[in-house]
């Protein structure tokens, strides 16, 4: 009997201590089917994140901070890959723009969560906003440097929970510090009174309780500053079941049952361990990308459920991935291939000693389509675009893509016998074809942009850009066709250096280039009333000097004018300031933009520049001219009505040669209008223009404006302006724009010294 004794306990240590190696390899096992999980989640974030980065017009919409193509490009691409967050953040971690699913999400994203990010890009993190948990990954965006950084994340919500669960046949818990995030079995808000309900819980055996569960905790990598932690549990209670049956039949067989029990411990530690291991080796394959693998097991319900998870799990990553690869190369509104694909494939169609062209074309009243048809008729014409493009017969349509929104790309062969231009005239002629939508006539006005190949280029990405180039000519010029030119590819790149050279010059607070000069405006009713007008000026490192009609539309190109304003402001204040405190109380205009206007921080900045420097803003004219009051009528008549409250001086500049008439104006909070320089110039040469000068002074002091002339160019022109009674004169006759520190002694010899009487002649002197 001792003996028996003897052996039945052995037999329990040995049992005892295998199974024990079981469950360890168990836990081992589901811990790495969890980080296949979540590396192969990862790739999938790092795919879609750099078919994000790598998009040609998301690259351009970025460069040239065109908010509206990147919400539509964000939205688009987060749709297609049922992306939780999409954002993107400048060089200093700050969110600028995000998709829909990641409005409210972003706002409590730590500053530090996405630093940490950008610290390590193409590297997973998880961060928990609220009680979510995400996996985020971030990509720079490079055009060709680094402007901006994309992040793209997905929520590990309750049924990633339970299918994590499935795979490992593991319960499963997310928790950080003491929040309990999410759970395979029941949840609650505090992690340590659900560890505590886990230890609480145990397995009585004669007088011994015995815990129930056996656990393993993973760190994973965190964007937050407290670490995310997963807790793989392991149930005892089968075992305990299994050894508590081994004792009962071992009580009522003795020896028999000892040596049964022994036999049958072996063989369901050989049945269990055998399974564990293929499924392992299952694991390894699905993590090589081959879900199609499969490993016949043989063993109890539990095993063949869990292979059964396992081949689950392999067919739907598959079918993701498959899903995610053919929305990653093609349109999903199209089915034509996209511009990622297309940067990719080009150079495989450009072969030697072959000649074609390259078409890049938009759909010019495409806006007017959406605006009155609704955006289920306009998204019909684009898919009925695709349609044309694969049933085209009478050119050969080599390839065909969308690039972005409106704007599509085709390579076409050349026809014997027909010039390239009769090529695409056949090709648009056909496409512009009407389109019937729900009875609906539908005409489409094209513009198109050609390259030829191999004239004008052999590598793919310059003609890529090149055929862009030549489309963006030809929608500027209201051009059915435009034909790439030498040299507009240089300029299209000068600009977007210009653009990213200024950006940098603002970043550094002028960093010595930005400059500002005043012009003097004179009354001709009160000779000690002096105002000037604030001018930009910008001279680069290498004194080159960039005139302001260029880099100022290049500002508002880039989305850059808000800043580069800001900056005049500064400045402008600063020198009112400094005159009023050497004794001339002397105001200054200072240009703004529709863009500015339109900024809600552009009110609060100049009234709160205003009181910071000490400048009543009665000494500042906010000049805006006509054509900026008419790209959004309301929204800038509402921004003037409160800076005319605030005591800001309004006037509308070059007026005469905008779309706005007196009878307009009268209802705008308006104190002066500035004639155009073209109605000045020539005013003693031209009885025309002095009809209309004559008459818009008179209706204006009708009105109740002030009129300021520029362009003031000889005393003949000035003696006109007095007799109709112009109330204040600026031009070269006076003076040229002058450096700040001039201002003064200009004052001095001009004003003081009461040079400026009758008709007497003006010095010029710039």
């Amino acid at each position: 009997m001792s003996t028996t004794i003897a052996v039945q306990i052995s037999s329990w240590y040995g049992s005892n201590r295998y199974n024990q190696q079981q469950l360890n390899q168990q836990t081992s096992n589901a811990k790495q089917v969890l980080e296949q999980y979540l590396s192969s989640q990862e790739r999938l974030l790092v795919t879609a994140a750099n078919v994000l980065t790598a998009d040609f017009g998301f690259l351009r919409a970025v460069a040239t901070s065109d908010m509206q193509t990147i919400n539509s490009v964000l939205h688009n691409h987060s749709e297609r890959i049922q992306a939780d967050m999409m954002l993107l953040t400048d060089m200093s971690g700050n969110v600028t723009v995000s998709s829909q699913m990641g409005e409210g999400l972003t706002e409590k994203l730590t500053k530090d969560s996405v630093q940490r990010l950008i610290e390590n890009p193409a590297k997973s993190f998880f961060a928990t906003v609220g009680e979510h948990v995400y996996q985020l990954i971030l990509l720079p965006v490079k055009a060709p440097h680094v402007i901006a950084y994309s992040v793209i994340g997905f929520e590990i919500e309750q049924d990633t929970v339970k299918e994590l669960k499935s795979l490992t046949g593991l319960d499963i818990s997310f928790y950080q510090g003491d929040t309990h995030l999410l759970s395979s079995t029941f949840r609650m808000t505090s992690y340590k009174a659900f560890h505590d309900a886990l230890q609480a819980q145990s397995s009585p055996w004669l007088f011994i309780d015995r815990p129930a569960f056996l656990t393993e905790k993973i760190e994973l990598r965190s964007a937050n500053n407290a670490p995310v932690f997963v807790l793989l549990i392991s149930s005892l209670k089968p075992l305990y079941k299994q050894y508590d049956e081994i004792v009962f039949h071992n009580t009522l067989l003795a020896i028999i049952a000892a040596i049964i029990a022994s036999i049958l411990s072996i063989v369901f530690a050989k049945t269990l361990t055998v399974p564990l291991s293929k499924l392992g080796q299952l694991a390894e394959y699905y993590a090589k990308g081959d879900y199609l693998k499969n490993i016949e097991l043989r063993g109890g319900e539990e095993i063949l459920n869990l292979q059964k998870s396992f081949r689950e799990m392999g067919w739907q990553i598959k079918q993701r991935e498959d899903e995610i690869s053919y929305q990653a190369t093609h349109d999903i509104l199209t089915g034509l291939m996209n511009s990622h694909t297309l940067q990719k494939q080009l150079q495989n169609y450009l072969k030697p000693n072959q000649e074609l062209l390259l078409v890049a074309f938009n759909i010019h009243n495409f806006r007017q389509i959406n605006d009155r048809l609704g955006s289920d008729i306009a998204n019909a014409c684009l898919r009925m675009i695709s349609a044309r493009l694969k049933s085209i017969k009478t050119v050969d349509i080599q390839l065909a893509a969308r690039m972005e929104g409106v704007e599509f790309f085709v390579i076409l062969s050349p026809l014997s016998g027909h010039s390239p231009n009769q090529v695409v005239e056949m090709f648009l002629t056909e496409l512009e074809n009407d389109f019937v939508v729900l009875d609906l006539n539908i005409k489409l006005d094209l513009n198109a942009g050609i390259t030829l190949y191999p004239e004008h280029g052999v590598h793919s990405s310059k003609m890529l850009r090149r055929t862009s180039i030549a489309l963006d000519a030809a929608r500027n010029g209201k051009q059915r066709i435009h034909y790439y030119e030498t040299g507009e590819d240089e300029a299209h790149l000068q600009r977007i250096s210009m653009i990213e050279s200024l950006r940098k010059v603002l970043l550094e607070g002028g960093k010595g280039e930005l400059f500002l000069v005043y012009q003097p405006k004179l009354s001709i009713n009160d000779k000690q009333y002096i105002k000037t007008e604030a001018l930009i000026r910008w001279r680069r490192e290498d004194n080159t000097f960039i005139s302001p009609e260029v880099f100022v539309n290049l500002a508002e190109e880039a989305s850059l004018i808000v800043d580069l304003t800001n900056w005049v402001v500064r400045g402008v204040l600063e020198q009112v300031r400094q005159w009023h405190s050497d004794g001339l109380f002397i105001g200054a205009a200072i240009n703004v933009s529709a863009q500015d206007l339109a900024s809600s921080h552009f009110e609060t900045f100049i009234s709160e520049t205003c009181a910071g420097v000490g400048v009543s803003p009665s000494y500042i004219t906010i000049e805006i001219t006509e054509r900026d009051i008419m790209h959004d009528e309301a929204s800038v008549v509402m921004s003037l009505r409160s800076l005319s409250r605030m005591g800001f001086v309004i006037a509308i500049d070059d007026y005469g040669i905008g779309q706005s008439s007196l009878s307009k104006l009268k209802g705008l909070p308006v104190d002066e209008i500035k004639l155009d320089k073209s109605f000045i110039m020539h005013l003693d040469e031209s009885p025309k223009d002095q009809l209309i000068v004559k008459s818009t002074i008179e209706l204006a002091h009708g009105l109740g404006f002030e009129v300021v002339a520029e362009g003031v160019e000889n005393e003949a022109s000035l003696e006109i302006l007095k007799q109709y009674h112009c109330d204040q004169l600026q031009g070269y006759y006076f003076s040229k724009p002058i450096a700040a520190e001039a201002v003064s002694e200009w004052h001095k010899d001009h004003v003081e010294n009461n040079t400026i009487t009758g008709s007497v002649g003006y010095d010029q002197r710039g």
